[in-house]
This record gives structure tokens, sequence and C-alpha cells, in this order.
């Protein structure tokens, strides 16, 4: 006899009382025994085997994807185990490279600031080589369909320049790499792909000639090439031919309406020449094409000099939210909120320019001062001379990087103190730290006098100061304020510790005792770094009215953009707000309106010096 259920449906043997299926107590009992009854249980046992199998089969799946999952988890252990070993191997080596190079210091065998100077330029040339390859390797095949069009035997020569090339820059030869492709251009003209990466690479070494040369090729073979014009434009405006370059520029933003590089420098060229109206449309389709922060600093300066602070402010806020370390976004802020009279929010603005900028001694007013640089040095060798001669011209171009490579080959070939002062200065104003200190040491370990020593101790101790090493700081700035041998040196040395005393948040006092001495001693000439100095550490204190009397007294000797944001700060904070407007105004008015830094105005120095030891020597 079967039992069904009245739930499920299922069959039961006799004499069951719970179902085999949905353990329901079994209430109908049907004793049928007849062919219908057997047909409507083999139909039951059907669905039962197929909802068996298909419970199987997701179980079967679901212990599968567990299995995946537990193997990815163990993978991902492997993996996080394998980076921790490296993490504690690349630790360890470090911790052994820096104990061999101070036990080599120790030995007076190298000094640890020639180590890393060597370092430093291995790993930027490593750098560099590998930027290269990966645009050539990107360009290949452009470059190699290029010279197919103009025969077989083209673009096999092509092919074979582009492999000896690459080979090369796996060896280590940059210089013969370009000359291989420069060659593969002579032989295959007319090939746009090839001169544009001449152009690009001769452009990234600073080397704009040739750039402007490999980039006028391009255009002559394809007028459309936007890139071309852009860097053409560029480079015609950086090296003093505007209106060239904004025709190249315009041309550029015809063709490509939807690039943001056209309207950004095109915007730059009209607030450099004074035109913000001119600037600002440009600047505004540069920002709705691409949100960069310099577009938007960019766009608040020209709308602050259109006179709509609103607006202004807006842009600027913007460029800062971007770049939360952007010092002259901050600063331009700062002014926005003066013009809209926000008292408040524009002392935010310049106690946060303080904290990124501090007051540092200016390397090219310590070096100006004596005129006796390279005094009974002998002449340059020829070959140096040329090399000093090149640093100055890119020196009047603005070019950093050039400067610090033609000044370092110059230094190699001849180390006399007047160019090792150079490049030592150099390098420090341009952050190149390890440099530096390494040129700095190399010029007191040969006992100089004059300018050259007093500039190896400026380097030195700003740098030491720049990179945060405290002790350092005080043991050489102590040993310049007791040894030194003039009253500059010492009111040099007492300067830098008390700088370095302020800036790492020591003693007050102290500093302000030493920055006291370092006033005392100090040529009237150099005397506003000095006044400066207590003035900031008497506004750091809130003694707001002392730090107005010594940081007017600096700006009367010099109106640095420094020191009158340092008093603008100070009255603002006294709550004399249109005194402070105008004096952060006179800042503004006297900062550089083609947006360059300070360091070239140290690099301007630099070349002076290179030129006062070459012809004194």
């Amino acid at each position: 006899m079967t039992v069904l259920c009245q739930w499920c449906g299922a069959s039961n043997p006799d004499g069951r009382e719970m179902c085999v299926r949905c353990n329901s107590k079994l209430l109908v009992v049907s004793g049928a025994d007849n062919d219908e009854a057997a047909d409507a249980a083999s139909e039951d046992e059907a669905l039962e085997n197929e909802s068996t199998a298909f419970d199987e089969h997701l179980l079967e799946r679901l212990s599968a994807s567990e299995e995946g999952i537990k193997r990815i988890h163990s993978l991902y252990a492997a993996v996080e185990s394998r980076v921790e070993e490296l993490e504690r191997s690349v630790s360890l080596l470090d911790a052994g490279v820096q104990a061999l190079v101070e036990m080599l210091d120790r030995r007076k065998v190298l000094r640890e600031g020639e180590v890393m100077a060597a370092w430093e330029r291995a790993a930027t040339s490593e750098m560099a080589r590998e930027e290269l390859l990966d645009k050539l390797r990107g360009r290949r095949e452009a470059i190699v369909s290029r010279a197919r069009t103009q025969g077989p035997a083209a673009a096999t020569t092509c092919s074979r320049a582009l492999q000896s090339a690459e080979l090369a820059l796996l060896a280590g030869q940059p210089s013969r790499a370009e000359d291989l492709l420069a060659g593969a251009l002579r032989r295959a003209p007319r090939n746009p792909e090839l001169a544009g990466l001449l152009g690009e690479l001769a452009f990234d070494r600073s080397d704009l000639g040739g750039a402007e040369g490999f980039f006028r090729q391009v255009i002559r073979w394809d007028s459309a090439n936007t890139e071309a014009h852009i860097y053409l434009g560029t480079i015609l405006a950086d090296t003093g031919r505007p209106e060239e370059g904004r025709v190249a520029l315009e041309r550029a933003s015809r063709l490509a309406p939807d690039s943001f590089l056209p309207p950004f420098a095109l915007g730059a060229m009209h607030l450099t020449a004074g035109e913000p109206a001119a600037a600002r449309a440009y600047l505004q389709k540069a920002v709705r094409l691409e949100p960069m922060p310099q577009a938007f600093f960019l766009l608040g300066v020209a709308e602050l000099d259109g006179g709509r602070p609103g607006a202004a402010i807006r842009a600027l806020t913007r460029a800062v939210k971007l770049d939360p370390e952007f010092e002259e976004a901050i600063y331009h802020l700062g002014l926005a909120y003066l013009e809209r009279r926000w008292h408040r929010q524009a002392l935010e603005c310049f106690r946060r320019v303080l904290e990124i900028d501090p007051q540092r001694l200016a390397y090219q007013e310590a070096v100006r001062l004596v005129e006796a640089a390279g005094a009974g040095t002998a002449a340059l060798p020829r070959e140096a001379q040329r090399m000093v001669e090149r640093a100055s011209r890119a020196v009047e171009a603005g070019e950093a990087a050039r400067v610090l490579d033609q000044l370092g080959r110059a230094m190699q070939a001849a180390p006399q103190p007047s160019v090792l002062a150079s490049f030592a200065l150099l390098a420090a104003a341009a952050g190149r730290h390890r440099d530096a200190l390494a040129a700095a040491h190399r010029l007191l370990r040969s006992q100089p006098s004059g300018a050259p020593a007093l500039a190896a101790w400026t380097a030195l101790l700003e740098t030491l100061r720049a990179t945060g090493r405290w002790r350092s700081v005080e043991r050489w700035g102590r040993r310049l304020r007791e040894l030194g041998a003039g009253p500059m040196e010492r009111a040099i040395g007492a300067y830098e510790l008390a700088m370095a005393e302020f800036e790492r948040g020591g003693d007050a006092a102290r500093a302000l005792e030493l920055a006291h001495g370092a006033l005392e001693e100090m040529p009237k000439e150099l005397r506003q770094y000095a006044l400066a100095a207590i003035g900031r550490i008497h506004l750091s204190r809130e003694e707001y009215s002392d730090a107005v009397d010594y940081l007017e007294q600096a700006v009367a000797l010099a109106p640095t953009h420094a020191v009158l944001t340092q008093l603008g700060l100070a009255l603002l904070a006294m709550g004399e707000g249109d005194r402070a407007r105008d004096v952060l105004q006179r800042s503004r008015q006297g900062a550089s309106r083609d947006l360059k830094t300070d360091v070239l105005s140290h690099l301007a120095e630099v070349g002076l010096l290179a030129g006062r030891g070459r012809r004194k020597g």
C-alpha cells in the first residue's frame, strides 16, 4: 500500500507517520493500488530524483567556488609574505649600505656626500634611460610604418637603427642612441614621427635649439601635427619670441580644440603680457578641458588682475583644493580675501604660506658682498671655460637643469674654487641637496678663502637646514661661529643656528639671542636677513608689535617677497587690515610676474660668481 503526503505529494511506505520528503505528518492515507496511483508514484520519484541531482550540482559548484576562494586566499597570503620579506631585505640592504658609507666616511676613504651624490646621479640617469626606452618602444611601430611608405630598404634601415638605439640605451649610452636615431632620420627623410621623437628627447635635456629644429621639420612634413605646434610654441615663448609662439599655439588650438595645453599656454602668455581679459578666456577653456591646479591658479591671478576678487577666490580655492601645498595659489588666495576685506581668511592663508616657505638666507647676497672671488686662481682650461660660458647663457634662459649639467662638467674638468662654489650654491638653491653637500665638503677640504669659502659654508648650512639635519647644523654652525675668519662668517653661523633652533621648534629665547648676535656682526648689506629672522621669531611668539618693528626695518633695507609677507601677516594680526593690504600688494607687485621661482635669481648670481672667477684668474 502506498501512502501519499497531502503537503508535497510524495509517496511513503505504509506505516510511516512522517513524510520522507517534507517531514510533515501524514494525514491523508490512500490505499489505492491501481495503475493511476503507480503512475503518480513514478512521476513523484522522477521529480524527487531530479531535485536531488540539482541539489547535488549546486553543492558541487559551491564546493568548487569555496576551493577557488581558498586558493586565492592562499596565494594572497603568499604574496603578502613575499612582499614583507622583500621589505625586510630592502631595509637590511639600506642599513648595510648606510653602515658602509658611514665607515668609509669615518676612515676618510670616501665622504658620505660623495657616495650619495654618485648614487643619486646613477638613479637619475637610470630613470632617464627607462623613460627614453619607453618613448622609443612606444613610437617604434609608427616610425617603421612611416619608413615603409618609402620602400622596404628604408623600413629595414629604420628598424635596424631603432634596434641599435634600443641596445645602446640598454647599455647605458643615451647619447649614442640619439646619434643613431638622428642618422636614421638623415638616411630616411620625411619621417615626422622620428623627428618628433628626437625633438622630445632634445626638449627633455633642455636643448631648446635642437628641439626647435626637429619640431620645425615635423611641421614641414605634417602641418596638422598638434603636438609639434605645442612644443614649438612653448619653445618660441621660452626663448623670447612670444608673438611667434602665440601663432604656433593658436594653430595648435585650432587643430585640436579639445586639447588642454594650447589654451593653457596661451593664457599664461597673455597673463605675462599684462592682458588679463584675454588670459581669462583661454584659461577658462583650459580648466573646462582639464581641471589642473596650475590652470586654476593662473585663472585666479587673471581674475585678480582684472579686478574680480570673487571669481579669483573661486578659482584659487579650486587650485588649493587640488594641491594643498601650492604656495603661490595660497598666497594669491590671501590677496583675494584681502580685496574682499575678509581679514580672518587672509590671515590663515598667509600663515600657511610662512609654514611652507620659511625665510632663508639668500645665497646670492652672501656671494655678492665679496669681490675677491677667484682671486689668485689659475685661469680655467679652454674646455671648462666654454662649459661655464654655456652655463651662463643657460642662466639667462632660465634653464636650471642645463646650468647644473654644464657647471658639473666644468667642475670635473677644472675643480677650481670658483667653479665648485658656483655649483654648490646652484645645487643648494635648486634643491639638489646631495650634490650641494658633496661640492661644499669638497671645497671646504681645500681650505678656500674669500667668496668661495663663504659660498661653501652658506650652501652647506642652508642644505643641512633644508633637509632637517639639525645636529649637523648645530655642529657646523657652531664651528663657523667660533672659528670663522671674520665677522661675515661668524654672522652667518649665528644666523643659521638661530633659524635652525626656530624651525625645529626649539628654544625661541635662544633663537632670538642667536639672531641678535647675527645682527650685531652682519654687515649692513645683509642686516635685512637678521632683522627678518628676529621679526619672524617675535611673530611666532605673537609679539606682533615687536615683529612689526623689526620687519619694517628689514623691508626698508630690502623689500623682498618673503619679508613683506611676514610684515603683512603681523599687521593683519594686529588688526591693521588696510596697512596689511597695502604691504601685501607691494609684495605681489614685487613678485616675479612670469611665475618663475626665486631659484632663477640664485642662478644669475651663480653665473656672476663663475664669471668673476674666470676673469680674475
